[in-house]
């Protein structure tokens, strides 16, 4: 039981870095991904409806097909500008998704264990988690239009607390029940508490995209860590011995990636293109630890998990500080311009000088003085 758990568990940890690349964005390519997320979740919502009103032959295999059209032709018809702001893409489709999990939560608090144990439980569970994403999804385009003041390091701090929190949520509860009602209750709670702790801290400080971005990064990094720590600790006879508090640590790890990250990456002005090339770092630092432990053929599923993580780590902060240094001197260079001592000689003045010393100059009835040829500041 436990050699699974290891493969199952390192390729969690390379696929959460491998997944991410998804979430590279372009301005030009916006309104593009949002038709493919729609028409991802019109599949979904087909699907749902299949299983919830017992559709099936061919009108189940179709149904979902044309949803997924209609999800991409109601924005292009909708739509005549044929764009989106950033804003609105993370936020719809962060409410989609996440609003599946937080449907199937409701539904764990209503039936409780018993949430799969029939067709009629089974289809309100499902029922609800369609609802959930169509309703949040909803709500998150509608504050992306009403809340324009939000910067995207906003929302995507956003975005990210309320994913921490809802998976810290499930983690607190696996470590405490087995209860269906409690997992469901916690991430609701959890998720809801993750979204207003977010807005405290964004009230302190206010991070860029691609700070939050590359943060994200190492809560990732040690989030894995976490769960290869937990599935280490166990033994091999997991169902007597198991270790329901070590649930914990991939919490833990989680909490100390995001507030170091942004301790560390606060005032660095990140770009989301920056952001993105930590994770980059981050994936070529896993794979060459990777190597290096094929390498060392190592039977330790100890030094399995760390050998990666400490050469992520190391590739992840090489590229952070790089590019802080960069950011750092960019910033000194354009402030630098504005500085020092500027000269101007007005020869014309010469002729103007002239003229006022032989018949005088007035303006708006004043008499007007000589003018210098040279003028010179210091601007400190």
């Amino acid at each position: 039981m436990k050699k699974p758990i290891r493969i199952i568990v390192v390729l969690v940890l390379f696929f959460c870095v491998i997944a991410q690349n998804a979430k590279a964005q372009s301005d030009e390519i916006l309104f593009r991904k949002h038709l493919v997320v729609s028409g991802w979740n019109g599949l979904l919502y087909g699907s749902a409806f299949d299983y919830i009103f017992g559709i099936d032959g061919a009108a189940a295999a179709g149904l979902p097909l044309i949803s997924a059209g209609a999800c991409v032709l109601v924005p292009l018809i909708t739509n005549s500008s044929k764009t989106i702001t950033s804003n609105q893409l993370m936020l719809s489709s962060h409410g989609q998704t996440i609003g599946w999990v937080h449907g199937f939560s409701l539904a764990a608090v209503i039936n409780g264990n018993d949430m799969f144990d029939n067709k009629g439980k089974s289809k309100l569970s499902v029922g609800l988690g369609m609802a959930s994403s169509i309703g949040l999804g909803i709500l998150g385009n509608s504050l992306a239009k009403s809340k324009t003041d939000w910067s995207e390091g906003r929302v995507a701090l956003y975005r990210h607390y309320g994913w921490t929190s809802s998976l810290t949520g499930f983690c607190v509860s696996a470590a405490f029940s087995d209860k269906a009602r409690f997992w469901g209750a916690a991430d609701l709670v959890f998720g809801a508490g993750g979204y207003l702790l977010a807005d405290k801290v964004n009230q302190m400080h206010e991070f860029t995209r691609g700070e939050i971005r590359s943060a994200q990064a190492l809560s990732t990094l040690n989030g894995a860590l976490g769960l290869c720590i937990f599935a280490d600790t166990q033994t091999d006879n997991e169902l007597d011995n198991f270790n329901r508090k070590g649930w914990l640590i991939p919490a833990a790890g989680m909490w100390v990636g995001t507030l170091a990250g942004q301790a560390w990456l606060k005032n660095s002005n990140l770009t989301t293109s920056q952001g993105m090339t930590t994770w980059y770092a981050m994936a070529g630092g896993l794979i060459i630890g990777g190597g290096i432990d094929l390498i060392m053929k190592s039977d330790n599923f100890t030094a399995n998990y760390l050998i990666p993580y400490g050469t992520g780590l190391a590739a992840y902060s090489v590229a952070v500080i790089k590019l802080k240094k960069d950011n750092s001197a960019h910033s000194y260079l354009n402030t630098r311009d504005d500085r020092g001592w500027n000269f101007t000689f007005m020869p014309q003045n010469v002729f103007l000088n002239r003229k006022i010393e032989n018949n005088g100059y007035q303006l708006n009835g004043l008499q007007v003085g000589m003018q210098p040829l040279f003028s010179a500041n210091l601007t400190f």
